[in-house]
């Protein structure tokens, strides 16, 4: 967890954020408060732990907007109450872990101390699968679909009957499907496409 020195505190209350951010001095974070999802969107870090308060759709908004921009954050939810079947669904959508509130920084560091080996795989994970989902987005739809065909097993000759063009022109756009994901090889390429689909 030492790659993340900030810590991003999302609630509606001031009163509540300033509390909060009060009660998180001398922690190994630094705390920047934001009212709602959409301020953090506007003005926030990604690189960062979020801490957000489970509110009408915040924490929904949060793993949405983290899917729609091809990020990954830890993030936290906390709220008054804790009913596992929510707290599942949102951990199943990438919450990192999720708080009683009140909480202190005695429970953040225990949780993220306890997790510590866990959350930086988990981290690992979502990222690797964010950033190879950014790449694959650069491809045009014809080097995407020689992804596919490869990922598929299919060779070169196999994708040129396939998609009913020449083989020279599929080791172009594989040549150009590789550069622009910066694959050193198929197998890379082919590894970063079943990342991609990781944890959507």
């Amino acid at each position: 967890m030492e790659r993340y020195t900030t810590i991003s505190l999302i609630n509606a209350d001031v009163r509540r954020r300033a509390e909060i951010g009060r009660g998180l001095a001398g922690i190994r974070f630094h705390v920047e408060p934001y009212e709602s999802v959409a301020e953090f969107r506007a003005q926030g870090n990604v690189q960062t732990l979020i801490i957000a308060r489970d509110e009408d759709s915040s924490l929904a908004d949060l793993l949405d907007d983290m899917r729609v921009r091809d990020y990954w954050a830890p993030a936290l939810g906390y709220g008054p109450t804790l009913e596992p079947v929510r707290c599942s669904h949102f951990m199943l959508r990438g919450l990192a872990g999720y708080l009683p509130d009140p909480f202190d920084r005695y429970d953040i560091e225990a949780l993220l101390d306890g997790a510590a080996t866990e959350l930086t795989a988990l981290i690992d994970l979502r990222a690797g699968a964010a950033d190879a989902r950014r790449r694959i987005r650069t491809l045009t739809k014809r080097e995407g679909q020689v992804l596919e065909r490869l990922h598929s097993g299919l060779t070169n000759r196999e994708i040129a009957e396939a998609l009913d063009i020449s083989p020279r022109t599929v080791e172009i756009h594989r040549a150009n499907m590789l550069k622009k994901m910066d694959a050193k090889s198929a197998l890379s390429a082919i590894r970063m496409s079943v990342q991609a689909k990781l944890m959507l």
